[in-house]
């Protein structure tokens, strides 16, 4: 599986630039297109990089198993391991955010070179101005279903991390205005309570709410998408992942990242 993984970044972005020199922009092939990048997303998102991280630190080891390298005693030796234990963490939840936002990246622009006269506008966009292209929705959903893997990757029978740091990433990147209200009270629900949890099942309703407030409103921040009814249904289906992975079982603390 290692060696599969590492391959399969490298392959993708090599077959990307290629379907770039001869898709026909149609909505056949938009939808063409749609299904196989949700996949790939998901497939973006499930990459267990916490399990690969601890089979290199566990190789690296095996290779040289010198006591004062890696089981020194003392204070020493235990601020040694602090400190590789939270570089692997770091690494841990970065990795999952690059390949979400490179998956999502990715959709975007292949399904906005299969979309005929993206760089037009028509009379329909005209007057629907709260209306998203099919780029950024393909793009938008193929992120989702990065969270979803995450979350529940096929690799470790659908066992997995949190989802929180691709669907950071996601919110942020996409709906920041949103991303900004969901942090202030994820803050403040913590600085009451004290509870990851309690403040996450604080934050998830006000994420989904301001981003209803944000479509009848017409909200819109300087970068991003626009909000509307599809972004507030992608919204609420992030949220619903999130939840369903987080505050279930009656735990303290949010899924490992």
């Amino acid at each position: 599986m290692t060696a599969a993984v590492t391959v399969l970044p490298p392959l993708v972005v090599t077959l990307a630039l290629a379907l770039f020199d001869w898709i026909p922009p149609s909505a056949t092939a938009v939808g063409l297109l749609a299904g196989p990048l949700v996949v790939i997303g998901y497939l973006a998102g499930s990459v267990p990089f916490v399990y690969l991280l601890s089979r290199r630190r566990l190789r690296r080891q095996l290779d040289d198993p010198s006591p004062d390298r890696h089981y020194a005693s003392g204070p020493r030796g235990r601020e040694a391991r602090e400190g590789v234990d939270r570089r692997a963490e770091v690494r841990a939840a970065v990795l999952p955010v690059v390949a979400t936002l490179g998956a999502t990246t990715l959709a975007w622009h292949l399904t906005l070179a299969a979309t005929p006269g993206a760089n037009t506008f028509s009379a329909v966009g005209v007057f629907s101005n709260q209306a998203i292209g099919a780029w950024v929705s393909v793009a938008l959903w193929t992120g989702m279903a990065a969270v979803a893997g995450h979350a529940a990757p096929v690799w470790t029978r659908f066992r997995g991390g949190s989802g929180l740091p691709p669907a950071i990433a996601l919110v942020v990147v996409y709906i920041p205005l949103v991303a900004l209200a969901t942090a202030g009270a994820f803050l403040v629900a913590y600085g009451a309570r004290r509870r990851p949890v309690a403040a996450l099942c604080a934050a998830l309703p006000v994420m989904v709410a301001f981003e209803y407030v944000a479509w009848l409103a017409d909200l819109q921040a300087g970068w991003g998408v626009t909000n509307g009814p599809e972004v507030a249904l992608w919204t609420t289906a992030l949220a619903g992942t999130l939840a369903a992975r987080n505050l279930g079982g009656g735990r303290g603390t949010p899924a490992s990242v």
